[in-house]
């Protein structure tokens, strides 16, 4: 590829986008609450879906939700990201499902029934079903 050619492409109506590449397997923490773009991204490329059990909702139709809280001591950084669309964002936040990561794409939740799930790779499986603690 010449110069030239990389000219002519780029001229007229052509609008040229240059982005970083984003490692998937690298560590970005920031003091924030708010979640910079690029882990925003790195998130919907980890977890393409809703992290939520059985739901498919693209990633990028979704929130980018703090596993464990902000407000709870949770960092804003890769490995307490995921994606959760508004629906089940709202459930997480306020009812009793719960959930934590175990890596970068797979995620255990407790339902307010007792049931435990894992959504692995945007597949769900059922782990136990136990009656909630009493």
């Amino acid at each position: 590829m010449s110069t030239e050619q990389v000219r002519q492409w780029c001229s007229g109506d052509a609008q040229v986008v240059v982005r970083p590449v984003i490692d998937l397997e690298a560590h970005h923490p920031t003091a924030a609450y708010a979640v910079p773009d690029r882990l925003v991204e790195q998130t919907r490329l980890t977890q393409p879906v809703c992290a939520f059990p059985w739901c498919e909702r693209p990633a990028r139709r979704c929130d980018t939700d703090h596993v464990t809280a902000h407000g709870d001591g949770g960092p804003t950084c890769s490995c307490n990201l995921a994606p959760l669309c508004r629906r089940h964002h709202r459930a997480k936040t306020h009812t009793a499902w719960t959930y934590d990561t175990t890596d970068a794409s797979t995620y255990l939740w407790r339902s307010p029934h007792g049931l435990h799930l894992v959504k692995d790779h945007g597949e769900t499986r059922l782990v136990t079903a136990h009656p909630p603690d009493e």
